[in-house]
């Protein structure tokens, strides 16, 4: 576990001022480019869950130390394939058949490649799954996380 750091108040007003742009859906990518290297993890986390949330910083926060801020750009249907591939390969490597969390979610992914997609199936992601099964809906629907 890491130490909690305590901040100043100005510092924490700071901080949560970043975190409301984070989740602004009219935040510019730029910004959001930048908010997603913040040295605060809710900003960071805000960042990875907006939809406008450019690819490359989404490439970005799947590489972030933080496992839920990784969690939360996966969610995001923004993320590009490269991103993708990797976490699989991450989880893969470090589970190998006995846990699929991250690679259930790859599978439905929509800007997962089909080679990808057909791998993780035959491994064993979202085992007993169609491509129709209940977990397209987490990119298909309206996401409303702000």
């Amino acid at each position: 576990m890491s130490e909690r750091v305590v901040r100043p108040p100005a510092e924490r007003t700071a901080g949560l001022a970043r975190v409301v742009e984070a989740r602004a859906a009219t935040t510019a990518e730029d910004r959001l480019r930048a908010l997603a290297g913040d040295e605060v993890r809710p900003v960071r986390l805000w960042t990875a869950r907006n939809l406008g949330t450019p690819p490359d910083a989404l490439d970005l926060l799947t590489r972030d130390p933080d496992e839920i801020v990784r969690w939360n750009a996966l969610l995001n249907p923004r993320t590009p394939a490269p991103a993708l591939e990797r976490l699989a390969e991450e989880e893969n490597r470090r589970y190998g058949g006995r846990w699929f969390l991250f690679r259930d979610n790859v599978v439905h992914h929509p800007n997962t490649p089909e080679p990808l997609r057909e791998s993780l199936y035959r491994a064993g992601a979202c085992a007993g799954c169609s491509p129709t099964c209940d977990g397209w809906r987490v990119y298909t629907r309206q996401l409303s996380w702000a």
